[in-house]
This record gives structure tokens, C-alpha cells and sequence, in this order.
């Protein structure tokens, strides 16, 4: 029995050409299902959005900055001014409002950086930055001993006397810090002027060691001293304690005891002198 002669033949290039291509199409097209289905499973971003913890989208000075989140959660939320000091607050029970414990200062720009997660587990990360208003009332402090650098006498206190009167007296006395280069304790006390101004005053528990070197530092830009009257500055002096004190009379001796001079002879002895 003869066989065909067609049994035997060659497949033609052809055939090569076509069955080569059957697995590429198979793993064209699982490799884009794949892609379909990651592109699935990512969510739309979280919208963050800034305003006031009163709901207004304006921002005034005294208010508390609030950073809200749409379709998603928060999970960081770092608010820093143009000083880099951070406004400090903390998140909803939910996770989808942050809102500062500080109140907002006047005329500033805030930065603000806020983490978030969607839904779906996918994370972000949004910049953002807002101005305050502008205040209306002013409220302004006049410091003493003494201008920057000055020498002071033993017993000097560390003064501030407000222009207008301060009703918000723990938020204006949390911004006041009083730095020594040596241990020196001491305590704020309010009180007021024969002018009837409230003034703080700083004194030292026992007289000042001379020598010492004394730095006020009175952070009170942006704070409300009471009725809306804000502060729109910063405050601060620098000066040194004396190494002599009050000039002593010595009337047995019939002279007056200066410290660091010793006995020196009196300039007027009373009758008989």
C-alpha cells in the first residue's frame, strides 16, 4: 500500500509563525487583566481641605485651625508658621478632622502637611498653606529693667506693663520665660500701675547673684490678652546683674560701706561731723 506523499511534508513557515504566537497572546492578555484589576483596587485620593474648628473657611486670628479629610482618613497632620514652630493639636476619634489646641496668631502663614489613607489602604500626602486675618485691636507691653544689655542692680524686677488691660492672663503668662545662666528661682506677679495698668513682674525669691546674665523671652505674638486685642510681637530683653549692691551707711565709722570699694569716707556726717 503506497503511502501519500503529502504525509511527510514539512510544516510551512507559516504554521511556525502562527503556533509561535499562541502563548505570547495567552500571556498578553492575563498580564492585562492584571493590570485591570490593580487598577481596581486603588481608590480616588483623600481630599483635604483647611478652615476654622468654628466651620468657617476663613481663618481669624483667635481661631483654631481645623484640617479636614474627604473620602479618606488622616493620619499625620504637621501645621508649622513661617518661624517653624509647630501648631499644636491632635485628631478626631474618627481620624478624619485634626484640629489645633492653640489658637491661630494673626497675619500668618501657615504651612500645612497632611498624611492620609484612603478606603482602600492607599496612603498620600497633601501640602498645603493658609493666611490668617489681619486683627483690629492691638494690645502692646512696655518691659523694664532696661534696654538690651544694660547692667541692673541686685534687686530689679523683670517688668511688663500692658498698654491696654489683660484679661487672658495664664495665656499671656505661659509665653513669658525668664532664662538665667545660673540657678534662680522666682515667680510672676500681677498687679497694677498707679496709672491703672495691668503690668507682670518677675522677681527673684532671694536678691540677684551678681554677675548673673538674664534673658526675658515674651513669645506673645498672636496671643489675645483679652476681648480680641491681640498682640501682633515678640518681646525680649538681655542684661547682666551688677557685682555691687545698695550703698550702706557706716555711721559708727563715719563712712558708707560700697561693695567692691569698702569703707569710704561720708560726704556729710550731720552736725558736729
Amino acid at each position: 500500500m503506497s503511502q501519500s506523499p503529502d504525509r511527510h511534508r514539512r510544516p510551512t513557515r507559516s504554521l511556525y509563525v502562527a503556533l509561535a504566537l499562541v502563548p505570547l497572546i495567552g500571556v498578553g492578555t492575563l498580564a492585562a487583566c492584571d493590570a485591570t484589576k490593580a487598577s481596581a483596587s486603588q481608590g480616588q485620593p483623600v481630599k483635604v481641605g483647611l478652615g476654622s474648628a468654628s466651620g468657617t473657611a476663613t481663618v481669624q486670628a483667635g481661631d483654631r485651625l481645623r484640617v479636614s479629610a474627604d473620602g479618606g482618613v488622616l493620619t499625620e497632620v504637621t501645621v508649622t508658621d513661617p518661624r517653624g514652630r509647630q501648631l499644636v493639636g491632635g485628631l478626631s476619634g474618627n481620624g478624619t478632622e485634626w484640629t489645633s489646641r492653640a489658637k491661630a496668631e494673626p497675619d500668618t502663614k501657615y504651612s500645612v502637611l497632611a498624611r492620609t489613607k484612603n478606603p482602600q489602604g492607599d496612603t498620600g500626602e497633601a501640602k498645603e498653606s493658609l493666611t490668617t486675618g489681619k486683627v483690629a485691636k492691638r494690645n502692646r507691653a512696655r518691659l523694664t529693667p532696661a534696654p538690651h544689655g544694660d547692667v541692673v542692680g541686685l534687686t530689679e524686677p523683670i517688668t511688663l506693663v500692658f498698654a491696654f488691660p489683660v484679661t487672658e492672663r495664664a495665656a499671656v503668662e505661659r509665653r513669658l520665660k525668664v532664662i538665667t545662666d545660673r540657678p534662680t528661682e522666682g515667680s510672676w506677679d500681677w498687679s497694677s500701675t498707679k496709672g491703672g495698668k495691668d503690668e507682670i513682674a518677675w522677681r527673684p525669691k532671694d536678691a540677684w547673684a551678681p554677675g548673673t546674665k538674664v534673658t526675658l523671652r515674651a513669645e506673645l505674638n498672636g496671643v489675645d490678652s483679652g476681648g480680641g486685642r491681640f498682640f501682633t510681637k515678640d518681646y525680649g530683653l538681655s542684661f547682666t546683674i551688677g557685682r555691687s549692691g545698695a550703698v550702706k551707711a557706716d555711721l559708727d565709722a563715719g563712712a558708707y560701706t560700697t561693695p567692691g570699694l569698702g569703707l569710704t569716707p561720708a560726704l556729710w556726717q550731720g552736725p558736729g561731723g
